[in-house]
């Protein structure tokens, strides 16, 4: 019994001094390159410009690549994907025809995985009346990229005349007021001359938000002593309702 526990243990410290001295080699990326959109959801506002003022514009959507970085330019395309018949009208991602946008496509750069996607927008005249207009589009293959993951290859589009909530919204929250409306973007972009609060990509500091989220309180304060009663929501889910500024 001694024996064979001594070989026993024997045997696994050959093994231990075995694989303890065997080089670990670190695993490559040996998959296909693919580039991704960051959001699913886009929402572009054209500010109530007429068809006149404004016929056209450019959304510019981020992209990133999954895969290797190269040492040459290398373009993302994509396609419009039609909504599948039947589709009720709330439901559908793509209300927009073909003659009212233009796939422009994407670059990444040599040497980085961050890039841009363009998508030229028209401003009809159907949007004098009209809510909004839609466009889900999703990555093409093309000889620098193949298609990535499903839940990363595509983003839905909406652009309307009236003032959507941006895309940065979801950070704007937290220092200017808690519900979005109308009138708390307008504010916003009077005291702060934006139109999007990247906060989240470190291109505005803490204390710089601070500062903007002050001098909208402050507006808004302002605006309430003016009129003699608290300014209110003009749309949205608080609509009718104080604006609370979150300083």
């Amino acid at each position: 019994m001694k024996k064979t526990n001594y070989r026993l243990v024997l045997s696994f410290l050959v093994l231990m001094t075995f694989f303890g001295c065997k080089k670990v080699e670190v695993p490559y990326f040996s998959g296909s390159n693919s580039a991704n959109f960051w959001l699913h959801q886009y929402n572009y506002s054209l500010f109530g410009a007429t068809t006149t003022e404004l016929p056209e514009d450019t959304i510019i959507l981020d992209i990133a690549i999954v895969g290797r970085l190269a040492d040459y330019d290398r373009y993302a395309t994509a396609k419009a994907v039609p909504d599948s018949a039947g589709t009720p009208e709330d439901k559908r991602l793509t209300t927009a025809t073909p003659d009212q946008y233009k796939i422009i496509g994407g670059i990444i750069k040599a040497n980085e995985k961050i890039g841009k996607f363009k998508v030229l927008i028209k401003n009809p005249e159907v949007l004098a009346t009209r809510e909004s207009l839609k466009l889900k589009i999703m990555m093409a293959e093309n000889e620098d990229f193949k298609i990535g993951l499903r839940e990363n290859n595509w983003v839905a589009l909406t652009w309307s005349r009236k003032f959507l909530p941006p895309a940065t919204w979801h950070a704007m929250r937290f220092f200017f007021c808690s519900v979005y409306s109308t009138q708390v973007y307008k504010i916003f972009m009077s005291v702060t001359g934006l139109k999007e609060f990247y906060y989240y990509e470190g291109k505005v500091t803490m204390q710089e938000a601070y500062v903007m989220g002050k001098n909208f309180g402050d507006r808004v304060r302002a605006l309430s002593a003016i009129q003699g009663s608290p300014l209110l929501h003009d749309d949205g889910e608080n609509a009718g309702l104080p604006i609370i500024p979150i300083y």
